[in-house]
C-alpha cells in the first residue's frame, strides 16, 4: 500500500495547530507519515506537537532552531520515507478525503503530481458554506503545457495543494532565506513530471492571516520573486526553449508590479537603488521578437514603462484614482 508523508511546517500557529492535525489524522486513506516540524516555535507547538505524537504512531516531530518555512520543508524532506509527498501548511485545513482523492487521481492517470482546488478563509465561520462537489474531472497535461500553464497561474505556484511522487523531488531543496520560495521551486518540479493531473474539488484550505509574510507590507524582501521570475527565464531557454518568450513576459510584467509597489513606499529605497535595478533589467527585455505575442494593453504599459517610469506610475496612479470613483 503507497504510503503518503506529509509535512508540515509549524511556527508559532498554536491557535491553529490542533485543528490542521486533527484534519490529517483523520484522513479517509491512513497510510501516512505525518512529519511535524517543529521551526523554534516559541509558543506552545511544541508541546502540542509531542502530545500528538503520543496519540498517533504515523506522526514523527523534528525540533529545531528556526530557520524559516523553506528551510523546515526541507528538513521534513530529509526525513520523509513515503513514496508520495504533500505539504500542508501548519494554520490550514484539508478535507477528510484530501489525501484519497489526490492519490486516487494520479494513480488512475499515471500522473507524478496532482493538484485540487482550494478555498481561502480567515475564520472557521467561512467555511459553512463552501460547496465541495463529489465528482472528479480530470485534466491531464504534458510537462510542457503544464509548465505554460503553470506560468499563467492555471495550475498554482504554491505546494501545499498537491501530491507529488517523491521521485520528481530529485534532490530539488526550497531555497533558505528567501520568501516567495514557491516560485523558486515549483516550476523545477514540474520540469522533472512527465504528466500533471489537476481536479477541481475544493480540499485544501488556506487560512489568511494578516500577519502572514505575504499580508504584511510591501518589503524589499519581496523581490525574492521577482529574482525567481529572473532564474525561470534561464531555465526554460535550457530546458524547454519554447516557453522563454512566455517566461520573460512574466518577468517583464511583474517588474512594472514591483517597481511600483517600491515607488509607493519610496522610503525602503531612498536612493533608487533597487528602482534602478528593476528598470535596468526589464528594458534589456525591449525587442519585437519578444513583444509581437504580446497582448495589446501589455505593450502598451511595458512601452510606457520603459519610456519613463515616472510617467507611467503617475498615469497608473490617476487610472486607479478614477476606477475608484
Amino acid at each position: 500500500m503507497d504510503k503518503i508523508s506529509i509535512i508540515i511546517p509549524i511556527y508559532n500557529v498554536e491557535d491553529y495547530l490542533p485543528e490542521c492535525l486533527d484534519s490529517v489524522i483523520n484522513q479517509t486513506y491512513q497510510n501516512l507519515e505525518i512529519i511535524l516540524v517543529n521551526d523554534g516555535a516559541t509558543d506552545s507547538c511544541a508541546k502540542i506537537c509531542d502530545e500528538y505524537a503520543l496519540k498517533d504512531n504515523r506522526i514523527k516531530v523534528i525540533h529545531k532552531p528556526n530557520g524559516g518555512l523553506s528551510d523546515a520543508r526541507n528538513a521534513g524532506l530529509n526525513v520523509a520515507t513515503g513514496n508520495f509527498i504533500s505539504f500542508v501548511d501548519s494554520d490550514d485545513l484539508v478535507a477528510v478525503d484530501f489525501c484519497e482523492k489526490l492519490l486516487h487521481i494520479l494513480i488512475e492517470n499515471n500522473a507524478d503530481i496532482a493538484e485540487c482546488g482550494f478555498y481561502k478563509f480567515e475564520t472557521d465561520l467561512d467555511l459553512v458554506n463552501v460547496v465541495t462537489t463529489p465528482d472528479i474531472t480530470a485534466e491531464l497535461f504534458e510537462t510542457e503545457i503544464a509548465l505554460e500553464l503553470l506560468m499563467k497561474e492555471y495550475l498554482k505556484q504554491m505546494v501545499w495543494n498537491k501530491l507529488y511522487r517523491k521521485e520528481v523531488m530529485a534532490q530539488l531543496q526550497f531555497p533558505v532565506d528567501k520568501i516567495n520560495e514557491d516560485e523558486y521551486w515549483t516550476y523545477k518540479v514540474f520540469g522533472n513530471a512527465k504528466k500533471i493531473v489537476k481536479i477541481q474539488n475544493i480540499i485544501y484550505f488556506y487560512r489568511q492571516q494578516e500577519a502572514s509574510i505575504m499580508g504584511k507590507n510591501y518589503s524589499l524582501k519581496r523581490l525574492d520573486g521577482l529574482r525567481a521570475l529572473e532564474e525561470r527565464i534561464s531555465y526554460m531557454k535550457e530546458n524547454f526553449p519554447k516557453l522563454k518568450k512566455l517566461a520573460i513576459k512574466k518577468f517583464c510584467l511583474a517588474s512594472l508590479w514591483h517597481y511600483q509597489q517600491v515607488e509607493k513606499n519610496k522610503e525602503i529605497d531612498p536612493q533608487k537603488i533597487f528602482r534602478k535595478k528593476i528598470f535596468y533589467k526589464a528594458q534589456q527585455y525591449n525587442q519585437l521578437s519578444i513583444l509581437k505575442n504580446w497582448k495589446l494593453k501589455e505593450i502598451i504599459a511595458y512601452q510606457l514603462f520603459i519610456w519613463s517610469p515616472k510617467f507611467y506610475m503617475k498615469l497608473r496612479e490617476v487610472l486607479y484614482n478614477r476606477l475608484d470613483k
